[in-house]
């Protein structure tokens, strides 16, 4: 692409767009790895790139002009924003194209307008906005686009941005503790790289988080900062879309603020994306479903996330390749700290109606750091993602097809590292045969299932995903579960207490299952798990 050109086309500027989200895709990794502020919050680079990918998809096709591409990137992009970095890039877009609207080709000061626009939109869809974020490295890149052509324009602003980006640490205590730069500024930067490269015609350099300017070892305060953090509590991150006629954005921002904090919201009068940390997810998706139709709820916990990261920097940052790791997913923030304290490296946040995509679980296998790395996907919606992932993975991935949370539970307690991979592979799913599943659903309709009618708001004892009784109380069908499962004596029977189960109704149905069955041992584990009251492991 020429570097003398007065202005882009349309199909120009889309191509500048697919070489920054390159870009962005290509140092993922390393922008993951920087994410510690305000929490870990996903993976900034992998939410970026995915939040770019489902942007220029929505762009192909759409003809050469640089304001209606522009349009159209950004409403790609507000339809699969991933994470605070994706949300808060996503409205950047949405600000750009709002530059470049009724341009059909992007001079020099039409960049200098977009990158403005964007600029402002994303502090407007942020609560709190935050110096010393990605917020900063927008304006200063704004700030700093001069020129007479969009190739000199873009690369001053590529300069202010990148120096922007070397301050952030001065701007926030946590991220000089750290000893990095702002992971979602190292993004901004990244992209501003990638495009840069592609008008000039020649790639360009980008440095990953330097060391800070005062010559303590990154190393040194990364181990301060997780020495200091260690304690932490960060709760969910809940993401999720809303639908409807007339919606007001701005009044949502405000409800949503008074429940979470990192609140961003962002949107038109038909489509509002919401995303938000809070303690307790539920009373941020009752206020979406109140104003619209809720969809695409998305909802992480960052507990797990903070215990990724501590193993990821625990020690320095140089680490060696293991010879195999397990990535699991979970649909509960109990459940998930289950399969940690197993041995697991990565959850996967999803489950029933929560189904990850498979280049989800192939950024966890990729941050597993390990020659070869075994998916659990405990959910027989999730197996074939698995596979999926697997077969992109040019031979990184190995898949168990667990189809339960106990089968998951059972086939990592069978992790043995003294074993070769193969070996550990064939005894993970010998053990994943060896127990058995049940759950406890309320049917939220009448239906007929296994042939046997099933009333709304029945309890519903699923053995092996059978139906094995109904019962009025959720109580009931849990005794019948369990009856139906016959366990001999010295079974052991785990119950894993879901959303609405308070715990001392789980030790009451627990001692009703000892009472029932005395030569059973019975033990009760928070799960967190949403639409099952209870799943149960027999074994």
């Amino acid at each position: 692409m020429t570097t003398r050109s007065n202005a882009l086309s349309g199909a120009e500027l889309r191509a500048l767009m697919a070489a920054g989200a390159a870009c962005i895709e290509e140092h993922a990794g390393s922008i993951d790895a920087l994410n510690v502020y305000p929490v870990p919050d996903g993976d900034t680079g992998t939410n970026m790139t995915l939040t770019l990918r489902a942007a220029l998809a929505y762009a192909d096709g759409k003809g050469d002009d640089a304001g209606a591409v522009g349009h159209e990137v950004a409403r790609g992009a507000l339809l699969g924003a991933r994470g605070n970095s994706g949300v808060i890039f996503s409205q950047f877009l949405k600000g750009f194209a709002a530059g470049l609207t009724d341009s059909r080709t992007m001079s020099a000061a039409g960049l200098r307008r977009a990158l403005t626009s964007g600029a402002e939109a994303s502090y407007q869809a942020v609560a709190k906005p935050v110096e010393g974020t990605m917020l900063t490295v927008m304006r200063a890149a704004a700030q700093g686009c001069v020129g007479e052509t969009p190739a000199v324009a873009l690369r001053a602003a590529y300069v202010a941005a990148a120096e922007a980006l070397d301050h952030t640490p001065e701007q926030l205590a946590v991220l000089a503790e750290a000893g990095v730069v702002d992971a979602g500024g190292q993004g901004v930067v990244a992209f501003m790289a990638g495009a840069l490269g592609r008008l000039e015609g020649a790639s360009v350099p980008l440095r990953i988080a330097p060391a800070p300017a005062d010559g303590v070892s990154s190393a040194g305060q990364m181990q301060d900062f997780l020495h200091a953090s260690a304690e932490e509590q960060f709760g969910y991150c809940t993401q999720f879309m809303v639908y409807g006629e007339g919606l007001d954005p701005d009044a949502l921002r405000t409800q949503v603020q008074a429940l979470a904090a990192s609140t961003v919201v962002i949107g038109d009068e038909a489509t509002v994306r919401v995303h938000a940390h809070a303690e307790d997810p539920g009373p941020l998706l009752s206020l979406g479903a109140r104003t619209g139709t809720l969809a695409e709820v998305h909802i992480e916990s960052m507990d797990a996330q903070h215990a990724h990261f501590r193993t990821l920097h625990q020690g320095g940052p140089e680490r060696a390749l293991s010879p195999l790791a397990v990535v699991t997913v979970a649909p509960g923030k109990g459940i998930g700290a289950v399969f940690l304290e197993l041995g697991a490296v990565e959850v996967v946040s999803g489950g029933q109606s929560m189904n990850p995509p498979a280049a989800e679980l192939l950024e966890a296998a990729r941050r597993a750091n390990a020659r070869c790395v075994v998916v659990l996907p405990n959910n027989p919606n999730v197996v074939l993602a698995a596979n999926q992932a697997a077969s992109l993975s040019e031979g990184l991935i190995s898949v168990v097809p667990t189809e339960s949370i106990p089968q998951g539970v059972a086939a990592l307690l069978a992790l043995n590292p003294d074993l070769d991979p193969q070996q550990t592979l064939a005894a993970m799913e010998a053990a994943r045969h060896g127990v058995r599943s049940g759950e406890v659903a309320v049917a939220v309709r009448e239906s007929s299932v296994n042939g046997a009618h099933v009333r709304e708001g029945e309890a519903m004892a699923l053995l092996e995903r059978k139906l094995a009784a109904t019962a009025p109380t959720v109580g009931g069908a849990l005794a019948a579960l369990v009856a139906a499962a016959t366990p001999e004596d010295g079974s052991l029977i785990t119950l894993y207490r879901g959303e609405g189960v308070s715990p001392q109704e789980a030790q009451q149905a627990a001692e009703g299952v000892r009472a029932a069955h005395p030569g059973v041992e019975v033990e009760v584990v928070e799960g967190g798990q949403p639409h099952y009251p209870y799943i149960v492991s027999i074994e």
